[in-house]
Protein backbone atom coordinates (compact mmCIF):
# COMPACT_ATOMS: atom_id res chain seq x y z
CA UNK A 1 0.00 0.00 0.00
CA UNK A 2 1.32 3.42 -0.90
CA UNK A 3 2.02 5.63 2.10
CA UNK A 4 3.20 8.92 0.58
CA UNK A 5 3.85 10.65 3.88
CA UNK A 6 5.64 7.80 5.63
CA UNK A 7 7.97 8.85 8.46
CA UNK A 8 6.73 12.45 8.43
CA UNK A 9 2.99 13.04 8.59
CA UNK A 10 1.74 16.26 7.09
CA UNK A 11 1.15 17.90 10.43
CA UNK A 12 1.65 21.58 9.85
CA UNK A 13 1.89 22.45 13.52
CA UNK A 14 4.84 20.09 13.96
CA UNK A 15 6.41 21.36 10.75
CA UNK A 16 6.20 24.95 11.95
CA UNK A 17 8.17 23.97 15.05
CA UNK A 18 11.00 22.77 12.79
CA UNK A 19 11.39 26.28 11.43
CA UNK A 20 12.14 27.63 14.88
CA UNK A 21 15.55 25.89 15.05
CA UNK A 22 17.04 27.90 12.18
CA UNK A 23 20.14 29.74 13.30
CA UNK A 24 21.19 33.11 11.87
CA UNK A 25 23.55 32.97 8.92
CA UNK A 26 26.95 34.59 9.02
CA UNK A 27 27.62 37.58 6.87
CA UNK A 28 29.49 36.94 3.66
CA UNK A 29 32.52 38.79 5.00
CA UNK A 30 32.77 36.30 7.87
CA UNK A 31 32.66 33.29 5.57
CA UNK A 32 34.20 34.11 2.24
CA UNK A 33 37.87 33.45 1.57
CA UNK A 34 37.74 35.22 -1.80
CA UNK A 35 37.05 38.87 -2.69
CA UNK A 36 34.48 37.86 -5.34
CA UNK A 37 30.87 37.74 -4.11
CA UNK A 38 29.33 34.72 -2.46
CA UNK A 39 25.82 34.63 -1.06
CA UNK A 40 24.42 32.72 1.90
CA UNK A 41 20.66 32.99 2.19
CA UNK A 42 19.65 34.35 5.64
CA UNK A 43 17.72 31.14 6.34
CA UNK A 44 20.79 28.90 6.02
CA UNK A 45 21.79 26.98 9.16
CA UNK A 46 25.52 27.12 9.83
CA UNK A 47 26.51 24.95 12.78
CA UNK A 48 30.18 25.36 13.69
CA UNK A 49 30.54 28.30 11.33
CA UNK A 50 34.19 28.94 12.23
CA UNK A 51 34.99 25.61 10.55
CA UNK A 52 33.17 26.42 7.28
CA UNK A 53 35.02 28.11 4.41
CA UNK A 54 33.67 29.37 1.11
CA UNK A 55 35.42 30.31 -2.09
CA UNK A 56 34.18 33.03 -4.41
CA UNK A 57 30.95 33.05 -6.41
CA UNK A 58 29.38 30.44 -4.15
CA UNK A 59 25.60 30.34 -3.74
CA UNK A 60 24.04 28.73 -0.65
CA UNK A 61 20.29 28.49 -1.11
CA UNK A 62 17.38 28.79 1.31
CA UNK A 63 17.30 26.46 4.30
CA UNK A 64 20.48 24.58 3.43
CA UNK A 65 22.20 23.21 6.53
CA UNK A 66 25.98 22.94 6.99
CA UNK A 67 27.37 21.27 10.10
CA UNK A 68 31.11 21.38 10.90
CA UNK A 69 31.66 20.81 14.63
CA UNK A 70 35.46 21.13 14.93
CA UNK A 71 38.52 22.35 13.06
CA UNK A 72 39.23 18.78 11.95
CA UNK A 73 35.57 18.08 11.09
CA UNK A 74 35.42 20.97 8.65
CA UNK A 75 33.56 21.91 5.48
CA UNK A 76 35.29 23.59 2.54
CA UNK A 77 33.29 24.79 -0.46
CA UNK A 78 35.28 25.71 -3.57
CA UNK A 79 34.68 28.67 -5.84
CA UNK A 80 31.70 28.66 -8.23
CA UNK A 81 30.02 25.87 -6.29
CA UNK A 82 26.45 25.86 -5.02
CA UNK A 83 24.54 24.20 -2.18
CA UNK A 84 20.88 24.51 -3.09
CA UNK A 85 17.62 24.71 -1.15
CA UNK A 86 17.26 22.25 1.76
CA UNK A 87 20.53 20.50 0.97
CA UNK A 88 22.48 19.17 3.95
CA UNK A 89 26.27 18.96 4.35
CA UNK A 90 27.17 17.24 7.61
CA UNK A 91 30.80 16.83 8.66
CA UNK A 92 30.02 15.39 12.11
CA UNK A 93 31.54 12.05 11.10
CA UNK A 94 34.35 13.36 8.89
CA UNK A 95 35.61 16.40 7.02
CA UNK A 96 33.94 17.37 3.75
CA UNK A 97 35.68 19.03 0.81
CA UNK A 98 33.68 20.33 -2.15
CA UNK A 99 35.95 21.39 -4.97
CA UNK A 100 35.37 24.05 -7.61
CA UNK A 101 32.10 23.94 -9.56
CA UNK A 102 30.35 21.40 -7.35
CA UNK A 103 26.56 21.30 -7.61
CA UNK A 104 24.50 20.01 -4.68
CA UNK A 105 20.94 20.19 -5.99
CA UNK A 106 17.77 20.68 -3.94
CA UNK A 107 17.56 18.31 -1.00
CA UNK A 108 20.92 16.61 -1.63
CA UNK A 109 22.67 15.16 1.44
CA UNK A 110 26.44 14.80 1.94
CA UNK A 111 27.81 13.05 5.03
CA UNK A 112 31.49 13.06 5.89
CA UNK A 113 34.11 12.01 5.36
CA UNK A 114 33.45 12.95 1.75
CA UNK A 115 35.03 14.64 -1.24
CA UNK A 116 33.20 15.92 -4.30
CA UNK A 117 34.96 17.44 -7.28
CA UNK A 118 38.41 17.30 -5.71
CA UNK A 119 40.09 14.58 -7.79
CA UNK A 120 39.74 13.03 -11.23
CA UNK A 121 39.85 14.47 -14.73
CA UNK A 122 37.77 16.79 -16.88
CA UNK A 123 36.38 15.96 -20.35
CA UNK A 124 39.00 18.19 -21.92
CA UNK A 125 42.27 16.90 -20.54
CA UNK A 126 43.89 20.31 -20.49
CA UNK A 127 41.17 21.61 -18.14
CA UNK A 128 41.61 21.41 -14.40
CA UNK A 129 38.17 22.74 -13.47
CA UNK A 130 34.84 21.18 -14.48
CA UNK A 131 31.54 20.50 -12.70
CA UNK A 132 30.41 17.55 -10.61
CA UNK A 133 26.81 17.02 -9.60
CA UNK A 134 24.66 15.49 -6.85
CA UNK A 135 20.98 15.61 -7.80
CA UNK A 136 17.64 16.05 -6.01
CA UNK A 137 17.32 14.16 -2.70
CA UNK A 138 20.40 12.07 -3.52
CA UNK A 139 22.81 11.02 -0.75
CA UNK A 140 26.62 10.84 -0.71
CA UNK A 141 27.52 9.09 2.54
CA UNK A 142 31.23 8.78 3.28
CA UNK A 143 32.13 8.60 -0.40
CA UNK A 144 34.10 10.32 -3.17
CA UNK A 145 32.52 11.81 -6.30
CA UNK A 146 35.19 12.91 -8.73
CA UNK A 147 35.22 15.80 -11.17
CA UNK A 148 32.89 15.30 -14.16
CA UNK A 149 30.87 12.68 -12.26
CA UNK A 150 27.18 12.73 -11.39
CA UNK A 151 24.83 11.18 -8.84
CA UNK A 152 21.26 11.16 -10.17
CA UNK A 153 18.08 11.93 -8.25
CA UNK A 154 17.31 9.69 -5.26
CA UNK A 155 20.51 7.70 -5.72
CA UNK A 156 22.80 6.87 -2.81
CA UNK A 157 26.57 6.38 -2.75
CA UNK A 158 27.75 4.56 0.36
CA UNK A 159 30.89 4.66 2.50
CA UNK A 160 34.22 3.96 0.80
CA UNK A 161 32.86 4.19 -2.76
CA UNK A 162 34.45 6.34 -5.46
CA UNK A 163 32.40 7.48 -8.45
CA UNK A 164 35.04 8.13 -11.11
CA UNK A 165 35.14 10.91 -13.65
CA UNK A 166 32.83 10.34 -16.59
CA UNK A 167 30.24 8.18 -14.74
CA UNK A 168 26.66 9.01 -13.70
CA UNK A 169 24.98 6.94 -10.98
CA UNK A 170 21.48 5.84 -12.00
CA UNK A 171 18.43 7.27 -10.23
CA UNK A 172 17.40 5.19 -7.22
CA UNK A 173 20.58 3.11 -7.18
CA UNK A 174 22.34 2.26 -3.93
CA UNK A 175 26.05 1.91 -4.64
CA UNK A 176 27.67 0.18 -1.67
CA UNK A 177 30.98 -0.98 -3.18
CA UNK A 178 33.34 0.01 -5.97
CA UNK A 179 32.58 -3.29 -7.67
CA UNK A 180 29.01 -2.08 -8.24
CA UNK A 181 29.89 1.25 -9.85
CA UNK A 182 29.94 0.11 -13.48
CA UNK A 183 26.65 -1.80 -13.26
CA UNK A 184 24.85 1.02 -11.45
CA UNK A 185 26.07 3.93 -13.56
CA UNK A 186 26.23 5.09 -17.16
CA UNK A 187 28.62 7.31 -19.08
CA UNK A 188 28.31 11.09 -18.74
CA UNK A 189 27.32 12.41 -22.18
CA UNK A 190 27.50 15.83 -23.83
CA UNK A 191 23.95 16.72 -22.74
CA UNK A 192 25.01 16.12 -19.13
CA UNK A 193 28.03 18.37 -19.55
CA UNK A 194 25.89 21.12 -21.07
CA UNK A 195 23.39 20.80 -18.23
CA UNK A 196 26.05 21.02 -15.50
CA UNK A 197 27.77 23.99 -17.11
CA UNK A 198 24.41 25.74 -17.38
CA UNK A 199 23.69 25.18 -13.67
CA UNK A 200 27.09 26.58 -12.73
CA UNK A 201 26.52 29.70 -14.87
CA UNK A 202 23.08 30.34 -13.34
CA UNK A 203 24.30 29.97 -9.77
CA UNK A 204 27.22 32.31 -10.37
CA UNK A 205 24.59 34.85 -11.38
CA UNK A 206 22.70 34.13 -8.16
CA UNK A 207 25.82 34.69 -6.06
CA UNK A 208 26.21 38.17 -7.55
CA UNK A 209 22.53 39.07 -7.93
CA UNK A 210 21.45 38.13 -4.43
CA UNK A 211 24.55 39.79 -2.96
CA UNK A 212 23.72 43.04 -4.72
CA UNK A 213 20.08 42.84 -3.63
CA UNK A 214 21.04 42.18 -0.02
CA UNK A 215 23.45 45.11 0.01
CA UNK A 216 20.89 47.51 -1.47
CA UNK A 217 17.83 46.41 0.52
CA UNK A 218 18.33 43.51 2.97
CA UNK A 219 14.59 42.94 3.49
CA UNK A 220 14.26 41.77 -0.10
CA UNK A 221 16.24 38.58 0.59
CA UNK A 222 13.98 37.48 3.44
CA UNK A 223 10.56 35.85 3.54
CA UNK A 224 8.35 36.69 0.57
CA UNK A 225 10.12 38.93 -1.90
CA UNK A 226 11.32 39.56 -5.45
CA UNK A 227 13.83 37.67 -7.57
CA UNK A 228 17.25 39.30 -8.02
CA UNK A 229 18.24 40.95 -11.28
CA UNK A 230 20.35 38.59 -13.39
CA UNK A 231 21.34 38.24 -17.04
CA UNK A 232 18.46 35.81 -17.61
CA UNK A 233 15.92 37.60 -15.39
CA UNK A 234 16.43 41.38 -15.70
CA UNK A 235 13.32 42.58 -13.82
CA UNK A 236 12.35 42.15 -10.16
CA UNK A 237 8.90 40.57 -9.76
CA UNK A 238 6.98 40.02 -6.53
CA UNK A 239 5.01 36.86 -5.74
CA UNK A 240 1.24 37.09 -6.08
CA UNK A 241 -0.99 35.62 -3.37
CA UNK A 242 -4.70 35.35 -4.19
CA UNK A 243 -4.15 37.94 -6.93
CA UNK A 244 -2.28 40.44 -4.77
CA UNK A 245 1.44 41.27 -5.23
CA UNK A 246 2.95 40.51 -1.83
CA UNK A 247 6.16 41.25 0.06
CA UNK A 248 6.54 40.00 3.62
CA UNK A 249 10.14 39.84 4.93
CA UNK A 250 8.90 38.33 8.20
CA UNK A 251 7.30 35.26 6.65
CA UNK A 252 8.94 32.06 7.91
CA UNK A 253 9.37 30.55 4.42
CA UNK A 254 11.01 31.82 1.24
CA UNK A 255 8.68 32.64 -1.68
CA UNK A 256 10.67 34.38 -4.39
CA UNK A 257 9.84 35.99 -7.72
CA UNK A 258 6.95 35.27 -10.05
CA UNK A 259 5.12 32.71 -7.91
CA UNK A 260 1.33 32.94 -8.37
CA UNK A 261 -0.56 31.14 -5.60
CA UNK A 262 -4.34 31.02 -5.22
CA UNK A 263 -4.11 31.00 -1.42
CA UNK A 264 -4.12 34.07 0.79
CA UNK A 265 -1.19 34.82 3.07
CA UNK A 266 -3.30 33.85 6.08
CA UNK A 267 -4.03 30.46 4.50
CA UNK A 268 -0.35 29.84 3.76
CA UNK A 269 0.54 30.53 7.37
CA UNK A 270 -1.82 27.71 8.38
CA UNK A 271 -1.10 25.25 5.58
CA UNK A 272 2.68 25.48 5.21
CA UNK A 273 5.27 23.96 7.46
CA UNK A 274 8.69 25.55 7.88
CA UNK A 275 11.81 25.68 5.72
CA UNK A 276 9.80 25.78 2.49
CA UNK A 277 11.38 27.34 -0.60
CA UNK A 278 9.30 28.32 -3.65
CA UNK A 279 11.98 30.00 -5.73
CA UNK A 280 10.99 31.41 -9.13
CA UNK A 281 14.26 33.24 -9.71
CA UNK A 282 15.31 31.21 -12.77
CA UNK A 283 12.38 29.54 -14.55
CA UNK A 284 9.00 31.23 -14.09
CA UNK A 285 6.12 31.79 -13.62
CA UNK A 286 5.00 29.24 -11.05
CA UNK A 287 1.22 28.82 -11.22
CA UNK A 288 -0.01 27.13 -8.05
CA UNK A 289 -3.80 26.76 -7.99
CA UNK A 290 -3.91 26.23 -4.25
CA UNK A 291 -2.03 24.43 -1.50
CA UNK A 292 -3.98 22.08 0.75
CA UNK A 293 -0.90 21.22 2.81
CA UNK A 294 2.83 21.66 2.37
CA UNK A 295 5.18 19.98 4.83
CA UNK A 296 8.55 21.34 5.93
CA UNK A 297 11.53 21.36 3.56
CA UNK A 298 9.44 21.33 0.38
CA UNK A 299 11.22 22.93 -2.59
CA UNK A 300 9.82 24.25 -5.89
CA UNK A 301 12.19 25.43 -8.63
CA UNK A 302 12.51 25.45 -12.44
CA UNK A 303 15.33 25.68 -14.94
CA UNK A 304 15.94 28.78 -17.04
CA UNK A 305 13.27 29.55 -19.70
CA UNK A 306 10.82 26.99 -18.24
CA UNK A 307 7.86 27.27 -15.91
CA UNK A 308 5.77 25.18 -13.55
CA UNK A 309 2.01 24.71 -13.05
CA UNK A 310 0.21 22.69 -10.38
CA UNK A 311 -3.53 22.60 -9.75
CA UNK A 312 -5.88 22.99 -6.81
CA UNK A 313 -5.54 21.38 -3.40
CA UNK A 314 -2.01 20.01 -3.82
CA UNK A 315 -0.47 18.10 -0.93
CA UNK A 316 3.33 18.08 -0.67
CA UNK A 317 5.26 15.89 1.73
CA UNK A 318 8.34 16.45 3.86
CA UNK A 319 11.54 17.11 1.86
CA UNK A 320 9.70 16.82 -1.49
CA UNK A 321 10.95 18.52 -4.66
CA UNK A 322 8.81 19.76 -7.55
CA UNK A 323 10.90 21.02 -10.47
CA UNK A 324 10.37 22.19 -14.02
CA UNK A 325 12.94 22.37 -16.77
CA UNK A 326 14.71 21.07 -19.80
CA UNK A 327 13.87 21.14 -23.49
CA UNK A 328 10.15 20.43 -23.91
CA UNK A 329 10.21 19.91 -20.15
CA UNK A 330 6.77 21.11 -19.08
CA UNK A 331 5.96 20.55 -15.41
CA UNK A 332 2.18 20.41 -15.16
CA UNK A 333 0.20 18.66 -12.42
CA UNK A 334 -3.58 18.59 -12.07
CA UNK A 335 -5.82 19.04 -9.06
CA UNK A 336 -5.63 16.99 -5.85
CA UNK A 337 -2.14 15.67 -6.55
CA UNK A 338 -0.18 14.17 -3.64
CA UNK A 339 3.64 14.19 -3.62
CA UNK A 340 5.01 12.02 -0.82
CA UNK A 341 7.81 12.58 1.68
CA UNK A 342 11.26 12.67 0.07
CA UNK A 343 9.78 12.31 -3.44
CA UNK A 344 10.79 14.19 -6.59
CA UNK A 345 8.47 15.34 -9.39
CA UNK A 346 10.51 16.65 -12.34
CA UNK A 347 9.42 17.99 -15.75
CA UNK A 348 6.38 15.72 -16.06
CA UNK A 349 2.69 15.81 -16.93
CA UNK A 350 0.65 14.46 -14.03
CA UNK A 351 -3.11 14.01 -14.12
CA UNK A 352 -5.50 15.03 -11.37
CA UNK A 353 -5.81 12.73 -8.38
CA UNK A 354 -2.35 11.22 -8.82
CA UNK A 355 -0.53 10.01 -5.69
CA UNK A 356 3.26 9.69 -5.68
CA UNK A 357 4.51 7.48 -2.86
CA UNK A 358 7.28 7.96 -0.34
CA UNK A 359 10.81 8.43 -1.71
CA UNK A 360 9.80 8.08 -5.37
CA UNK A 361 10.92 9.85 -8.55
CA UNK A 362 8.69 10.81 -11.48
CA UNK A 363 10.77 12.35 -14.28
CA UNK A 364 9.83 13.23 -17.88
CA UNK A 365 6.71 11.13 -17.41
CA UNK A 366 3.06 11.43 -18.50
CA UNK A 367 0.80 9.99 -15.80
CA UNK A 368 -2.97 9.70 -16.40
CA UNK A 369 -5.44 10.90 -13.78
CA UNK A 370 -5.68 8.77 -10.67
CA UNK A 371 -2.26 7.12 -11.05
CA UNK A 372 -0.76 5.65 -7.88
CA UNK A 373 3.04 5.52 -7.84
CA UNK A 374 4.14 3.06 -5.13
CA UNK A 375 6.67 3.93 -2.46
CA UNK A 376 10.33 3.91 -3.52
CA UNK A 377 9.69 3.75 -7.26
CA UNK A 378 11.54 5.44 -10.12
CA UNK A 379 9.54 6.28 -13.24
CA UNK A 380 11.46 7.96 -16.06
CA UNK A 381 10.02 8.60 -19.51
CA UNK A 382 6.60 8.27 -21.11
CA UNK A 383 4.84 5.70 -23.28
CA UNK A 384 7.01 2.95 -24.74
CA UNK A 385 10.12 4.75 -23.50
CA UNK A 386 9.06 4.55 -19.85
CA UNK A 387 11.52 2.86 -17.49
CA UNK A 388 10.42 1.77 -14.02
CA UNK A 389 12.84 0.66 -11.32
CA UNK A 390 13.07 0.56 -7.51
CA UNK A 391 14.76 2.96 -5.14
CA UNK A 392 17.19 0.45 -3.71
CA UNK A 393 17.73 2.14 -0.36
CA UNK A 394 14.08 2.51 0.62
CA UNK A 395 14.58 1.52 4.26
CA UNK A 396 17.74 3.57 4.84
CA UNK A 397 17.18 6.88 6.60
CA UNK A 398 18.71 9.68 4.47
Amino acid sequence: MTTPFRCHAVAVAASIALAAVVTPALSQSQLAVSPTPSFVDPTVQLLGNANIGLGGLVFIGPFARLTAPTSTLYIRVGSESNVQDNAEVNASTGAISLGRQVILAHGAVVKGPAQIGMTGTCPVRTQTTCPSFVSFNAVVDGAIVQKNAMVSALARVGPGVTIPSGRKVLSGANVTSNAQVTAKSVAVVQADLDFMNGVIAVNREFAVGYSEMAAAEPSKVRGIGPNPVTLFDPVEVLPTLNGLPTADPGFRNRIIGDVRIGNTLAELKRRMGGQVSLRADEGHPFRIGSIDSMASKTTFHALETTDLSVGLNGRYGFHSVVHGGGAAGAMIAGDNVVVGDWSVLFRSLVGSGTTIGYKSLVQQADLPPGTVVPDCTVIIGAGAARVTSPVEWCDITP
